[in-house]
């Protein structure tokens, strides 16, 4: 309901920056601040990130709240209304949505002027000799309406078909002209879009002046566990500081 989706969407900006100020007191960043001027301060990916927030593309966070899941609001509503849908996409021997498990709990927001993303899946397939059912899957529910200006998600259609070999899946499809065009459906506050892992999509351009807030639920089948969105290391842990002999710069050392 809307009461649930404002109180989420408060937190989400609430969250979003503390973790800047978690990592400014922490020694990470220069500042507490995602940017100044056009200058993003954190590095960008998995490999800069840490295990709570990942610059994604430039302007672009990934948040997770596996960590801190008792402080967030109440989420059971949303879980309540994927009781029926999930079991459809997942596995395809499942009847109950408590037979999954949840792989992650986070917030994605784009920040004004975050550029178009790269074509990507959140996942690889588990055997690349042939089509397997859907293992895990992405539910993203905007915080508030998200039309064409603010960048929703674009999806290639049927595109987890060919990320199993993508180079010569996605020739053979152009060639065939199987290939789906791109589709980007502008978002209401609430609606939920369900997808596999491996499908094809980016973020859109932001160019209003609002963050744009979506909550990300990640369920997967039991045997699942994902070691490539999130890295190990806390926000928490205060950086080190070391010299370069060679040229006395300072280098902060995040590990």
């Amino acid at each position: 309901d809307d009461l649930t989706l404002d109180e989420w969407k408060q937190f989400a900006e609430e969250y979003f920056h503390r973790c800047f100020q978690v990592l400014h007191e922490n020694g990470h960043i220069k500042a507490p601040l995602h940017c100044i001027g056009k200058e993003y301060l954190m590095g960008l990916g998995a490999k800069y990130g840490f295990k709570e927030l990942v610059m994604r593309s430039p302007g672009r966070y990934e948040l997770s709240l596996l960590d801190t899941l008792e402080t967030v609001p109440d989420i059971s509503k949303i879980v309540t209304t994927l009781e029926s849908l999930l079991p459809k996409c997942l596995g395809g021997n499942y009847d109950s949505i408590e037979q999954f498990k949840v792989c992650h709990v986070s917030l994605l927001i784009s920040t004004p002027g975050s550029t178009d993303q790269a074509w990507h899946a959140d996942g690889g397939h588990t055997n690349i000799q042939e089509h397997l059912p859907c293992h895990c899957a992405n539910v993203f529910v905007p915080l508030h309406d998200l039309p064409i200006e603010m960048g929703p998600t674009e999806f290639r259609p049927e595109s987890h078909y060919i990320t199993r070999n993508l180079a010569p899946m996605m020739l053979a499809a152009k060639c065939r002209g199987t290939l789906r065009a791109p589709v980007c459906p502008p978002l209401q506050k609430g609606d939920i879009t369900c997808f596999d892992y491996r499908i094809l999509h980016r973020g859109r351009a932001n160019t209003t002046d609002s963050n744009r807030m979506i909550l990300v639920l990640t369920f997967c089948e039991p045997w699942f566990m994902d070691v490539l969105n999130f890295p190990k290391r806390s926000m928490k842990t205060p950086a080190t500081v070391e010299t370069d002999d060679s040229d006395g710069n300072e280098i902060i050392n995040h590990a």
